[in-house]
């Protein structure tokens, strides 16, 4: 399987999405990123991976050091600055991207995922990040990659990705991580479409983005019980139409942060305080950026790594003032 931008390069026209930007507005506000200085070891340059905070670390989970080198290695940091490598204990997921990990019950969690070109969707958990527990190796969902995941009102939530018979718009839930159930959408609902975002804010589940099969997406759609969803239809500027971006709750504001646009990328950071109603922050000084994470930990903001303008795996670590 080639990586995700080559994927979408066969679905969509690059012509769908340059036709629908719009010209970007005066920033509104500065969202303020220092480049972290990292001391000792760090895992390689990375992208479609995972990080979560867990047992008061962060966690660097799988990914792609280059389009044919997949990873599963696992480091953790206690300040983002001094990483190190796990030395796992038996059993352990398989090299992947385009997966999905959470923190659940106590426990991180990993889903699916793309393993050298296979889709999968196995689930695995971990109570120290060290022993690894197969949950599943065939969930009841079938194998997804670049799909979300999330955590909301005690259950976990996968919501599309792409697998057999293309991108798709299923919605599951689970209260335990083994047993799945499919929820029916009520009324109206978002269309099929991976490398979205799925983020809990204001009691809601919000779906940012992603691409389709006929072109990108910078829709946004919430929920509040995951069956019920309501399209969040702004009347002014908002972000471009984009894929494998990422989306973090910030200072009771919504971020969208990065992504793919067309062949490359971007570097543009758009806030909101309601999921509706959006502004354009300062563009990010680590510049165009995908396939990256972001995340709160010690209640600051950290990107990190991910793939520059030209495609180029990053392991930079930036974090707000």
């Amino acid at each position: 399987m080639k990586s995700i931008k080559l994927v979408i390069y066969i679905i969509i026209s690059a012509s769908l999405l340059f036709g629908s930007c719009k010209k970007d507005p005066t920033p509104s506000t500065t969202l303020i990123f220092k480049n972290v200085s990292i001391s000792g070891n760090q895992f390689a340059p990375l992208f479609e991976h995972q990080s979560v905070v867990f047992n008061s670390k962060l966690w660097v989970i799988a990914g792609r050091k280059s389009n044919a080198n997949f990873s599963n290695e696992i480091w953790s940091s206690a300040d983002g600055a001094s990483w190190s490598q796990t030395t796992t204990n038996g059993a352990v997921f398989s090299v992947r991207s385009g997966h999905q990990g959470v923190v659940f019950n106590n426990k991180i969690w990993v889903f699916g995922g793309l393993s050298n070109g296979n889709g999968l969707n196995d689930i695995w958990n971990s109570a120290d990040g060290v022993t690894w527990v197969p949950v599943t190796g065939n969930a009841t969902f079938s194998i997804r990659f670049y799909h979300a995941v999330t955590v909301f009102n005690n259950k976990l939530w996968l919501i599309g990705g792409d697998g057999i018979g293309g991108t798709k718009n299923d919605i599951w839930s689970s209260t335990d991580g083994s047993t799945w159930v499919q929820e029916t959408a009520i009324g109206n609902s978002f269309g099929p479409r991976a490398g979205h975002q799925l983020t809990v804010f204001n009691n809601r589940m919000f779906i940012t983005g992603g691409y389709t099969p006929t072109g990108f997406k910078n829709d946004v759609w919430s929920s509040a019980d995951g069956r019920n969803w309501v399209e969040e239809i702004t009347t002014g500027s908002k972000f471009q139409p984009l894929y494998s971006h990422q989306t973090t709750v910030y200072n009771n504001k919504l971020y969208v942060i990065g992504g793919g646009v067309g062949f490359t990328s971007t570097d543009e950071i758009w806030s909101s305080s309601n999921g509706k109603d959006w502004s354009k922050e300062s563009n990010a000084p680590f510049g165009l950026r995908g396939g990256h994470q972001t995340l709160l930990f010690n209640n600051k903001m950290y990107m990190i790594g991910g793939y520059d303008g030209a495609g180029v795996a990053k392991n930079d670590i930036w974090i707000t003032n």
